[in-house]
């Protein structure tokens, strides 16, 4: 079916749309949550591009993604100037100047369907899926990724419409909300009540199609065994602010309080581990003799196992070594090694991009001198029968950390985090959600200790468990091992396999549809010529 062709929409009411379109899309997400504006958030949006040519759907693009940003995370201005030591200036320009970088692969996703300029409704399906795929591929990789908010994120909280990970991981759920937005679209601009009305069914359909998926999935999960004996995990949020980490005076109290807190859990629900969130310690193990004999005794002594985070470095004698943000493991025979090394920093967080244009601004960890150093290794840590695949702090967002850690046989995977930099803002749920798909996208239980929360454990299909209460000390212990739970590893799902498939698979389309949309342009100005022409004849 054609589409329609109407005069061009002027620039100013196509950026205004695509505004109101980032702001929708915005508001989808955590502190807001108005989830139901999932199917509809992009509308705007699509009818913004419409025939637009290639510059100016980039420019719309790069707008969209822009205010997206800026609604989404606003917190890095309140971060780096809470914790940064600047003026609210340099913080809002920060922000502006991530959220401008950030926008980048929305402007090449509108610039792709500017140039294929699909003439026909599936032609302008097509693009806006692998596009929108294209473009989501590139966050996860682009400036060294920062795959934050990608569209299907706030399904978290409703696991059964996120099965769909299972296959394609987070790219899939995301591709089938943009159908979704498109068939409404579509339904919007049809010519008669009839075509709207199929529009309107076959977005239905796709919604109970992802509801049944998703229904099977959970209601077939308990069938899976398991072989691995049950392990007791006890999950420790101290509750500590970032502003008493950084106060003088507190390094001590704060390092009793956490000791006196495992030594209690240790006697009281005798777990085979216990887990600290990142940044728990103001002390690190290399340099730090008290720690390492505490924690040598209290495993000894307990016979539990402890995971925590500590800056490390392989040359604790030399200040100008490379400096890892690291998950060490000690058990009662002593520390686990090699560590696990955190392999994608938090930009301003842990190094500040574009390093040499922004000197005024320095890390806001000041755990060491400089920047951290990146792992380059999915080391996976044995604990008995059980193999930990680790995350530190927002690398939990890229799926193929995840999937590394489970071809490297992680059986279970781990998150150790300190969201407290963020205030109370959105942040700290948008990083849980993220953080949930990676069990359904690996068919692993994963335990998330943050410093003021969320702190709590997902099943093996992505169903939150239990959480503790933000911002207030506290533990949680789970046994692991029950499959009929989801506690236990079920067999790694088709996404694993899959890994960067639908990304690829949309950026060779999207490539197509560029090459198929410039053939149309000389087709048709060949055609224009050759009309001219035969009019001059006539």
């Amino acid at each position: 079916m054609e589409q329609t062709s109407s005069r061009p929409a002027p620039l100013s009411n196509r950026l205004l749309l695509a505004g109101f379109s980032a702001v929708l899309s915005g508001l989808v997400f955590p502190n807001f949550s108005i989830v139901w504006l999932l199917p509809v958030c992009l509308v705007p949006l699509f009818s913004a591009v419409r025939e637009a040519r290639p510059g100016r759907a980039f420019l719309i693009g790069w707008l969209f993604g822009t205010v997206f940003w800026l609604v989404l995370i606003p917190w890095i201005a309140y971060t780096v100037r809470t914790f940064g030591g600047v003026g609210w200036f340099l913080a809002g320009g920060a922000l502006l100047v991530t959220a401008i970088l950030l926008a980048l692969p929305f402007g090449v996703m509108t610039w792709v369907i500017g140039s294929a300029r699909p003439v026909s409704r599936a032609g302008e399906i097509v693009a806006w899926v692998a596009a929108w795929g294209l473009q989501e591929g590139l966050r996860m990789h682009l400036f060294g990724g920062f795959p934050w908010g990608l569209l299907a994120a706030p399904l978290a909280d409703y696991p059964v419409l996120a099965q769909t990970a299972s296959i394609g991981s987070v790219y899939l759920p995301s591709l089938l909300l943009v159908l979704v937005n498109l068939f409404l679209w579509m339904a919007l601009t049809a010519r008669d009540w009839k075509e709207r009305g199929s529009w309107i069914l076959t977005a239905v359909v796709v919604v109970i199609g992802a509801l049944a998926f998703g229904n099977w999935r959970l209601a077939n999960g308990g069938k899976e065994t398991s072989s691995l004996s049950p392990l007791s995990v006890s999950l420790l949020q101290p509750g500590v602010s970032q502003e008493r980490r950084w106060a003088e005076g507190q390094d001590q109290p704060i390092y009793l309080e956490l000791m006196q807190e495992t030594w209690r859990i240790a006697r009281e629900a005798k777990p085979d581990l216990i887990i600290w969130p990142e940044s728990a310690t103001p002390y690190n193990w290399p340099w730090s003799q008290m720690m390492q004999v505490d924690l040598d005794t209290l495993c000894r002594a307990s016979g539990t196992s402890v995971l925590l985070n500590t800056v490390w470095t392989g040359e604790p004698q030399r200040p100008d070594a490379p400096f890892f943000n690291s998950a060490l493991l000690v058990t009662p025979a002593g520390p686990v090694l090699p560590v696990y090394s955190k392999q994608r920093l938090v930009p301003f967080g842990e190094y500040v991009p574009l390093g040499n244009v922004l000197r005024v601004i320095r890390p806001i960890s000041r755990a060491v001198p400089e920047s951290f150093s990146a792992g380059s290794e999915g080391t996976v840590l044995p604990l008995r029968d059980w193999k930990l695949g680790g995350a530190v702090c927002y690398e939990i967002v890229y799926p193929w950390i995840a999937r590394r850690h489970v071809q490297n046989g992680a059986t279970l995977l781990f998150t150790l985090t300190n969201d407290a930099w963020y205030g109370k803002a959105g942040a700290r749920r948008q990083h849980w959600q993220l953080a949930v798909f990676r069990a359904i996208e690996t068919g692993r239980p994963l335990l998330r200790v943050a410093a003021t929360g969320i702190s709590g454990w997902v099943d093996a299909w992505g169903r939150t468990r239990a959480l503790l209460p933000l911002d207030k000390a506290g533990a949680l212990t789970v046994t692991l091992g029950d499959a009929s739970l989801g506690s236990a590893p079920i067999s790694p799902p088709v996404a694993v396999r899959a890994g960067e498939t639908i990304p690829a698979v949309c950026a060779f389309v999207s490539l197509a549809s560029i090459l198929s949309g410039y053939r149309r342009r000389r087709r048709e100005s060949g055609e224009s010529v050759r009309d001219q022409a035969e009019t001059r004849q006539g």
